[in-house]
């Protein structure tokens, strides 16, 4: 039988746990479920792989440019250092040299940077002090292994030293920290199914209703309930460790991700392996915070009907 969604308001249950993502030291670790192998070296991250986004500081006699470097590759892609910035003319010319951070990740091979986490580079550069300046634009960032530079362009162009006693810019890459999602900035709900042969798959979508980003970690524990707040019926949902999905996702306010809830039809198994029976209510709970949803399906007591993966962007379930 297939789920019936009834909307209510979610129960609220107080959690607040900070995971401190050091980017450029490792990730938090997340519970590794027996399943499926996932390769242990993330592709490099490519100008693709990433979005970069600069805003702009004024300081005495300069200004710092904030880049924030935020992966879109699932689940993960690896931030290689030395990476190397540049700033470029409106036309393109290099505007002084190529300048490395002074901080570099521990790993020399880089860093795992999962779906929608960042590493923020602060460039700073004199303007106008005893130098000779030109006029900058975007800022060129370069690594070795990607194929090609990542130009990101300033909100405004700058003055930038290329000259004379003081002329210098200076880079330092650092972590960010990003709070775990409570219970209270999470929405749970269920979308319509997409059929398959003895298994719907529902979109089990979480939305981050806070002002603030915040971390979804791990694949979630999925359990059917006899009723809203009651026992659970049958083994928890299987955790499946796919390609695909991301096992650590950062939602930023208002941003919906989603998994794939796949609900075995109970004629897959002979009754008695089976033991079926009805359950009112959905339980999702993560690192930090759990959520309840009242359904309508039925599941085996004695083995796992249901299964859930790792995390996407969105509200498809489907990478």
């Amino acid at each position: 039988m297939s789920p019936r969604v009834i909307r209510r308001p979610p129960a609220r249950v107080a959690a607040t746990a900070l995971v401190s993502l050091a980017l450029l030291g490792g990730l938090a670790s997340v519970p590794a479920p027996a399943t499926a192998a996932v390769p242990a070296v993330p592709p490099a991250c490519l100008p693709g792989h990433v979005r970069a986004v600069a805003t702009l500081t004024s300081r005495p006699g300069g200004t710092t440019a904030r880049i924030a470097i935020t992966s879109r590759e699932i689940p993960s892609c690896r931030w290689a250092g030395p990476a190397g910035y540049q700033f470029l003319s409106a036309t393109g010319a290099t505007v002084g040299p190529i300048v490395h951070p002074r901080a570099r990740p521990r790993d020399p091979h880089g860093v795992a940077l999962p779906y929608g986490f960042s590493v923020v580079a602060r460039v700073t550069t004199m303007s106008g002090v005893r130098c000779t300046t030109r006029r900058a634009a975007r800022v060129r960032i370069t690594a070795p292994g990607r194929p090609g530079p990542l130009d990101v362009a300033l909100p405004r162009s700058i003055e930038v030293c290329v000259g004379g006693t003081t002329a210098w810019t200076a880079v330092l890459e650092t972590r960010v920290a990003v709070a775990r999602c409570a219970t209270g900035q999470l929405a749970l709900s269920l979308g319509p199914p997409n059929g398959a042969a003895g298994t719907s798959y529902y979109p089990l979508r979480l939305r981050n209703t806070a002002r603030v980003a915040c971390a979804l970690s791990g694949i979630p524990v999925v359990r059917a309930l006899r009723t809203v707040g009651g026992a659970p019926v049958g083994p928890a949902a299987r955790r499946l460790r796919l390609p695909g999905y991301a096992p650590t996702i950062a939602l930023a306010p208002g941003a919906s991700a989603s998994t794939a809830l796949g609900v075995g039809d109970v004629a897959n198994w002979p009754t008695a392996s089976c033991a079926p029976a009805g359950a009112r209510a959905l339980s999702v709970s993560l690192p930090g915070a759990r959520r309840v949803t009242r359904v309508a399906l039925r599941v085996c007591t004695r083995v796992a009907s249901l299964s859930v993966r790792g995390w996407v962007p969105g509200t498809t379930g489907q990478p």
